[in-house]
């Protein structure tokens, strides 16, 4: 595709004119032409946005809203500043080009490349944008403001914090002060300096409008997107009828709880052969030798396995949030007492991420899961909540090590304590667990997850607890033990 601009010399317009007549281009706009005879005219300016402006004016630099934004706004406009007088508004299919009376480019403000050399269209730098989003603005009723609104500018710098610190704010305010005092935007730049104390909870004039801001300054920052991500899960299970299985006799008590160990550790690679690991869970004399060789492999399983039959801990699922996070801390402390180094019952002081999943921020994990608690509370069905639990655990990530099974336990607590069974997934499940948790993650995919709720419900049903040996044979015939790619249980028709 290939942009032709009008042109005042009488052979190019008359070149112009010979080519739209024999169909070769058509216009999209005055003095704006293409030769893309298919895609609709406001997808090819919208493509095109950045070449326009730079054509019809030359040195101007994107501003305001847009250049925080980084694309065309809500109200498809692009907000652009030019030293002179022009006319305010260039309106094109798809796209509105709003003009402000602005300084030319400064010092910082980036020439944006394109094609075979510069645009002549500039990008405002950080802190030329922030300064000019708090300009006064008086949009009209009808229209959009050039500025964002206050709860807009508000989640920009909360994003920005959380991912750059306070370090990335002390140098933003550094730039936009000595900018200011070249431009002489004096009033944007204490305007900045009141809401940048507001927000990170010092003394100000300025009064934060949004809820995410005043968590941020009273020290309680959290996830926003992880929060909205959860609203919809909590949604779509709420609107979901599951089966609900009752709780097992008391015979099949300790088969299914060292079952429930192993499979949890296994998953998360604490492996040992069946027999090895039920000696440890039995804590029989052969235990001994097992655990002189692998002492924090076996104190993992035999601690996961006291976690289940604690009926101190197995059922607890909190009466406020702060108990839960203190509840969660618990079982932490216990399950990972033997490996010091992943600073076992203590959130994670960095990042953690596993493939392409990147989870919560660590400043960010106490609020998020106390929020994420809260939302389970309006589920009625304990299905639904179990699997909602699971997901926020899995999700935020609140501990360097540990959360699969931290997020198990605490999926089959509200389970236990809604008087349903506890739930076992096989170490054949786990590659199809941890691709539907990532459709979750990444594509925001709902139904593989809820399908996976509704299977794994289904197999519990079937497994026979009465003994270990029967539990162990059905599970060494139906390769529910096997690694997957070697099993008969095949969950990928989930994802599609």
């Amino acid at each position: 595709m290939a942009l032709t601009f009008g042109s005042s010399d009488k052979t190019r317009s008359a070149e112009i004119g010979r080519k739209l007549k024999a169909g070769k281009l058509r216009k999209l706009a005055s003095k704006l032409y293409t030769d893309d005879l298919r895609s609709k005219p406001e997808d090819i300016i919208r493509r095109a946005r950045l070449e326009i402006a730079a054509h019809f004016y030359p040195g101007a630099v994107i501003s305001h809203r847009s250049a925080l934004e980084g694309t065309v706004s809500p109200a498809g406009k692009l907000h652009i500043s030019v030293p002179g007088n022009v006319a305010p508004v260039r309106k094109l299919p798809g796209l509105e080009i709003r003009l402000w009376k602005g300084p030319e480019a400064q010092p910082g403000d980036t020439e944006i490349a394109g094609g075979d050399g510069k645009l002549g269209l500039y990008i405002a730098s950080q802190s030329r944008a922030v300064l000019e989003n708090f300009q006064i603005a008086r949009a009209r009723a009808d229209d959009e403001s050039k500025t964002l609104s206050a709860e807009e500018i508000e989640a920009w710098f909360d994003r920005h914090l959380s991912r750059l610190g306070s370090e990335w704010l002390e140098d933003l305010l550094s730039r936009a002060c000595v900018l200011a005092e070249r431009i002489e935007w004096n009033r944007e730049y204490t305007a900045l300096q009141e809401f940048s104390k507001a927000i990170t909870g010092k003394a100000s004039a300025y009064q934060l409008k949004s809820d995410l801001a005043v968590a941020r300054a009273s020290g309680t920052p959290y996830d926003p997107e992880r929060l909205q991500l959860f609203a919809e899960l909590r949604a779509r299970l709420a609107a979901e009828l599951f089966s609900e299985l009752s709780s097992p006799s008391i015979e099949e008590f300790e088969t299914r709880a060292f079952w429930e160990a192993y499979f949890s550790n296994y998953i998360e690679g604490t492996r040992f052969p069946v027999d090895e690991a039920h000696e440890i869970i039995m804590e029989t004399d052969a235990a001994k030798a097992i655990q002189r060789k692998r002492p924090e492999d076996a104190h993992d399983i035999l601690e996961t396995y006291r976690l289940i039959v604690d009926p101190n801990v197995s059922g607890n699922v909190a009466s406020s949030s702060q108990d839960y996070i203190e509840l969660i801390k618990v079982r932490h402390a216990r399950m990972m007492a033997s490996r010091s180094r992943v600073n076992p019952g203590v959130f994670k002081e960095l990042n953690n991420e596993v493939g392409s999943r990147v989870f919560v921020r660590p400043e960010l994990v106490t609020e998020t899961l106390s929020r994420g608690w809260t939302m389970s509370r309006s589920l009625k069905s304990a299905t639904a909540r179990a699997f909602f639990m699971l997901f926020v655990v899995a999700e935020v990530h609140p501990f360097q090590d540990g959360n699969g099974r931290i997020s198990r336990l605490g999926m089959n607590a509200i389970l236990e304590e809604g008087a349903n069974m506890r739930l076992i997934l096989p170490t054949s499940f786990r590659v199809d667990y941890l691709n539907v948790l990532e459709a979750l993650t990444i594509s925001e995919k709902m139904e593989p997850y809820v399908r996976f709720a509704h299977k794994l419900i289904e197999l519990n049903s079937r497994m026979p607890m009465g003994s270990f040996e029967e539990s162990h044979n059905y599970f060494k015939k139906t390769g529910a033990l096997d690694d997957p790619g070697q099993t008969n249980f095949d969950l990928r028709p989930l994802l599609q």
